[in-house]
């Protein structure tokens, strides 16, 4: 009888491990599966925002053009001493 209990024994602790092992898996894909989602989440907030981002970096530049063509427009000579001024700025900050 000694050996049929040992059977047994052993045959129940491979089911409990093997059902363990079922469940850390399990708990594993869950926890994988929200890493996942998680990260989609994440990618496409960023792409609404990078979206959004654009278009207002768009409206920007386009704000900016129109202030610099009516400037231009009224005070051509203003415009000009401020683009050399700019310029001067940039081409010292190149040298340092």
């Amino acid at each position: 009888m000694g050996r049929l209990d040992t059977t047994d024994e052993v045959r129940s602790a491979s089911h409990d491990l093997a059902d363990r092992a079922v469940d850390a898996g399990l708990r594993a894909v869950d926890s994988l599966d929200r890493a996942v989602s998680s990260a989609q989440d994440t990618g496409q907030r960023l792409a609404a925002q990078t979206s959004e981002l654009s278009d207002n970096l768009q409206k920007v530049a386009k704000n900016f053009s129109k202030a610099i063509d009516k400037s231009v427009a009224e005070q051509p000579m203003t415009t000009l001493g401020m683009a050399v001024a700019a310029g001067f700025i940039l081409g010292a900050i190149w040298k340092s």
